[in-house]
């Protein structure tokens, strides 16, 4: 997935209740297919015992949704899930994708761990939240650079954040790539702290997805 491209799709979801698409639009629906798509969060140390930790790759390919694809992006739009017990931890080759930064070997006990605070109470909260919800909002720009607004709700709360996005759309799917930094604080979630804040995930984490989207004709999810 390439480092920093800008882009990702958008506005209002014409199947989904209490939204509608403007009179005369016209949108085709895509099903997100899971195996082929992929969220990756990857979060860093921070702290004066920084060197003691590991940066971490957070990352799940079972991402579910729809997809509308109208004429112009802002006719088009996208609703997602994503399983919070299918977030992943130091996947290997995840983390050779991503380069220096996440080259150094992190062991069983670490990753369990890490896997456990995220799932907690201050994160997560995996045993009373068992989905994130990423909905487009609205969007500005041309294909294929878009900008999107989306809300995501994490742990029961909405969340407005801009997604930067690059859209390719083929004959029968839609390839949607892109790559942000969003603050902790910005997802209502406080990082994970230790040693009395010595130790600690940093503030910023940078989100990279890839959702592909094939055609469904019959309309269903």
């Amino acid at each position: 997935m390439p480092a920093n491209p800008r882009s990702k799709f958008a506005h209002l979801l014409c199947a989904l209740p209490l939204l509608s698409c403007p009179d005369g639009v016209r949108a085709e629906r895509y099903r997100v297919t899971p195996g082929d798509s992929d969220l990756r969060v990857l979060v860093f140390r921070s702290g004066s015992l920084a060197t003691l930790a590991h940066n971490h790759v957070i990352s799940s390919s079972a991402i579910t949704g729809t997809v509308e694809s109208g004429d112009t992006a802002s006719e088009s739009a996208f609703d997602l899930r994503l399983a919070v017990d299918s977030l992943e931890v130091d996947e290997p080759d995840r983390r050779a994708e991503e380069g220096h930064a996440f080259s150094a070997a992190v062991g069983e006990k670490d990753i369990a761990g890490t896997r456990r605070n995220m799932m907690g109470r201050k994160l997560l909260q995996a045993d009373r939240f068992d989905n994130i919800r990423i909905m487009s909002r609205r969007i500005s720009g041309d294909y294929p650079d878009v900008m999107i607004e989306a809300a995501i709700t994490i742990r029961g709360q909405q969340h407005v954040v801009e997604l930067p996005a690059l859209i390719e759309k083929y004959d029968d799917r839609i390839v949607v790539t892109g790559s942000t930094d969003i603050a902790h604080s910005e997802l209502g979630l406080t990082p994970f702290t230790a040693a009395f804040g010595a130790m600690r995930v940093g503030e910023q984490m940078t989100f990279r997805y890839r959702i592909v989207a094939v055609r469904s004709d019959d309309g269903s999810e």
